[in-house]
């Protein structure tokens, strides 16, 4: 296979991307990415521990004169979120993406490029390849299942590393901005029993789609439409004046990333078929203009699929569905009283399915404030239960609290300042790292978490900046000098 990134700079960082794109690393999928690094370390005869979770820690010795610095750990995770664009037939089990370069951005092919965070493992295996830059004793960790739940990082056992001082996180997307904490988070789903009766009629599929989508964590503050979210509003708008019924609800797979496109499989009076589109029509106009500054490209569509009998939602649970769609908690729900801008509380309902006897919306949590996160637990339980459904959670992890007192960050500013003559803005965000689960691990731990310019992650349209990688590694190397 041709190589795309050839001739951009630093060749060594942009070399392991591009081997890394050649292997599909989805979540869930990150054998072969883990046993890619294995061999990596094996082949320059490095230590290295796999575990059953396909977790990765490469070490590297101290470089000659840092005997006595304090060890760091570099992280990053294996995983990437898999999205594409409709009409695409990539098969991310088994193809590579198909990278292009626009400008100073290295984007994918109608898919999610995986710079989130397969730029870290990139920076890290460059590192540990490199013979002639000083630096402390590393341990390089590559995590799995970040985008799930962080299933990787639970699962790590940090024996090998518990005497390292110092951690860089590299998970972040934006240049100048050094992070020293997020938001803690959990993954609930709420299940509500179906009943279904006979009806005869026309199916059609109809969908919301068209929508920007995004990052549930650092884009949930754009306020743009959730699909499934404003599929509960289109079906309840629609049932004011015509007479459908549900076969199945559909949106989403990750509960992390802004639902793009949803849809509904109804069934009508074939004759109402016009009626329905039109209907469809005028909604579309008002849907548009509350959403214009944030989802221009919304659109509503009613594909007819076929005439005959289908079992569908009784007329209790379509009005629950209907009901938890419109009511249940989504969104923001607070903002922080201490950073300005900083979004305290949220949920992304990301994930919705429909089975014979169930339906289904999942939410990825997120709050920096632990009792905030336990109470938005709370409400969505009461709300579920109070209707009847069942509610559980899973892949809880803590909040990476700030610390007031970092040396690492103290001289990251400083080594930032000297080399570009500014100083760098040191934030919390309300996105999940996993540097909550790590900190919760080795307390003493110093951590901070940086990143090269990259856009509209988890979309299909995310692009990962040529320059910005560049300059994060420049810095990146220099501050693994300066840990003398």
């Amino acid at each position: 296979m041709d190589k795309v990134l050839n001739t951009l700079e630093p060749q060594p960082v942009f070399h392991y991307f591009e081997e890394i794109c050649e292997i599909p690393h989805g979540s869930f999928d990150t054998k072969r990415i883990s046993d890619y690094c294995v061999r990596f370390a094996e082949e320059r005869g490095l230590t290295c521990h796999q575990d059953d979770a396909n977790n990765v820690i490469i070490i590297k010795e101290a470089s000659e004169g840092y005997e006595n610095a304090k060890p760091v750990i570099l992280q990053g995770h294996l995983d990437m979120v898999c999205e594409k664009a409709d009409g695409s037939d990539h098969d991310f089990k088994t193809d590579p993406l198909g990278l292009m370069i626009e400008d100073d951005w290295i984007t994918a092919d109608g898919t999610t490029l995986g710079g989130d965070d397969g730029i870290a493992v990139a920076y890290g295996l460059a590192l540990l390849d490199n013979n002639t830059l000083p630096h402390p004793k590393l341990y390089v960790i590559f995590t799995t299942e970040e985008e799930v739940g962080m299933e990787g990082a639970h699962a790590i056992d940090l024996t090998p590393v518990s005497d390292a001082a110092y951690m860089i996180n590299l998970d972040s997307e934006d240049e100048g901005i050094i992070l020293a904490g997020c938001a803690g988070g959990v993954r609930a789903n709420c299940t509500f029993d179906i009943r279904r009766t006979a009806r005869s009629g026309l199916s059609c599929e109809l969908a919301v789609s068209g929508l920007h989508g995004g990052h549930s964590g650092q884009e949930i503050n754009r306020y743009g439409a959730n699909a499934s979210v404003l599929l509960g509003t289109l079906l309840n708008d629609l049932s004011q004046d015509l007479s459908f019924d549900i076969i199945d609800l559909t949106g989403g797979t990750k509960d992390n990333v802004i639902t793009k496109k949803a849809t509904a499989t109804i069934v009508i009076d074939p004759n109402d078929e016009q009626a329905v589109t039109d209907r469809l029509k005028a909604l579309e106009v008002l849907y548009k203009k509350n959403y214009a500054s944030k989802d221009p490209e919304l659109t509503l569509s009613l594909k007819t699929l076929e005439k005959g009998d289908f079992m569908v939602f009784n007329e209790a649970s379509a009005e629950r569905a209907i009901f938890v769609l419109m009511q249940i908690p989504n969104g923001v729900q607070a903002m922080s009283l201490d950073i300005e801008g900083l979004v305290e509380t949220s949920l992304n309902l990301g994930i919705m399915y429909t089975k014979e006897d169930y339906f289904l919306v999942s939410f990825a949590m997120r709050s920096s404030i632990g009792t905030a996160k336990e109470a938005l637990s709370a409400r969505v339980r009461a709300f579920t239960e109070y209707l009847g459904g069942t509610y559980t959670e899973a892949s809880s992890y803590p909040a990476w609290e700030y610390r007031r007192e970092s040396a690492l960050r103290d001289m990251m500013c400083k080594t930032f300042e000297e080399m570009y003559g500014k100083t760098p803005t040191v934030e919390a965000i309300h996105a999940g790292l996993e540097c909550g689960l790590i900190s919760a691990k080795l307390p003493e731990l110093d951590i901070v978490s940086i990143g090269p310019d990259m856009q509209d992650i988890h979309t299909p349209e995310e692009r990962l900046s040529i320059s910005s990688t560049a300059r994060t590694w420049d810095y990146l190397v220099k501050v693994l000098e300066n840990l003398k």
